[in-house]
C-alpha cells in the first residue's frame, strides 16, 4: 500500500499583481507544514508539483524543512484552472486589475464578496453552455486533473508528495469517492492552505484515508495560519 499526500500551497498574494506568488505568510506556512510532517515521521520518496509559481514555493518550503533534496517532478496538470479567466467571463468589467481593486475595496469584506461572486461565475463555467469562451471547459479540467493522478501512482514510489491546488485536489478527492460536480466544488471550497489530503493506492485501488488536514496550525496559539485564500 502506497500513500499520496496532496498538498495545496501556502497563502497566495489575493489582490496583489501577481496573485501566484506566496504571501509572506504563505512561506511560513510551508516552513511549519515540513515541520510538522517531519514531527509526524512522514518521509516522502518522491514529489510531484503542477508548473505554477506558488506550488514550487510552497514545496521548496515544505522539503527543505524536512531537509529533504528529492527532485520536485513539475507536471502542468497539477495546475489550478484559470480562476481568473473563469471570473472574467462572469464579469468582464473587472477583469481590469484596477477595476477588481476597487471592486473589493468597496466591501468591508472583500474574501467573502469575491467568493459571493466567484460562485456565480463557477456556475457559469460548469454548466456547459459557454465552453467556447473558455480556454479549458470544465470536464477538461477535471480529466487531466485525474491523469496527473494515475501519473503520480504509476511513478512505482510509496509516499509521494504532491503539490498542488484547491481544484485539483477537490477534483481527485470527489473522483475517489465518485461524487458530482457539485459535491466537488464544494469541497474545493473546503481546502486550505498548506493542508494535507492523504490518499491510499495499490495498482488497482484508491482510496481516501483523510482531507484537508490542517491540524499543524489550528494547534498553534497563533490561529494567523489558519487561511482559505
Amino acid at each position: 500500500m502506497a500513500a499520496l499526500y496532496l498538498i495545496r500551497h501556502g497563502q497566495a498574494s489575493f489582490g496583489s499583481a501577481n496573485y501566484d506568488a506566496l504571501s509572506e505568510r504563505g512561506l511560513q506556512q510551508g516552513r511549519v507544514l515540513g515541520e510538522y510532517l517531519v514531527e509526524r515521521g512522514i518521509q516522502f520518496d518522491a514529489a510531484f508539483a503542477g508548473t505554477m509559481q506558488r506550488h514550487a514555493q510552497t514545496a521548496e518550503q515544505c522539503l527543505g524543512a524536512m531537509q529533504c533534496d528529492l527532485p520536485l517532478i513539475r507536471l502542468a496538470e497539477f495546475n489550478e484552472y484559470n480562476h481568473e479567466e473563469v471570473f472574467a467571463r462572469h464579469r468582464p468589467e473587472l477583469e481590469d486589475k484596477t477595476q477588481f481593486a476597487q471592486f473589493l475595496a468597496q466591501s468591508s469584506n472583500p474574501h467573502k464578496a469575491f467568493q459571493k461572486e466567484f460562485e456565480k461565475a463557477m456556475l457559469r463555467w460548469r454548466s456547459g453552455d459557454y465552453d467556447e469562451e473558455y480556454s479549458e471547459s470544465w470536464p477538461t479540467f477535471r480529466t487531466r486533473s485525474i491523469s496527473a493522478l494515475e501519473s503520480a501512482r504509476q511513478h512505482g514510489a510509496k509516499s509521494i508528495a504532491v503539490f498542488s491546488s484547491g481544484g485539483p485536489i477537490a477534483n481527485i478527492t470527489g473522483h475517489c469517492l465518485g461524487l458530482n460536480d457539485d459535491q466537488i466544488v464544494e469541497l474545493s471550497w473546503a481546502v486550505m492552505n498548506c493542508s494535507i489530503t492523504c490518499l491510499l493506492f495499490t495498482a488497482d485501488k484508491i482510496s481516501l484515508r483523510y482531507f484537508n488536514d490542517f491540524a499543524h496550525f489550528e494547534a498553534r496559539a497563533d490561529k494567523s495560519l489558519v487561511t482559505h485564500r
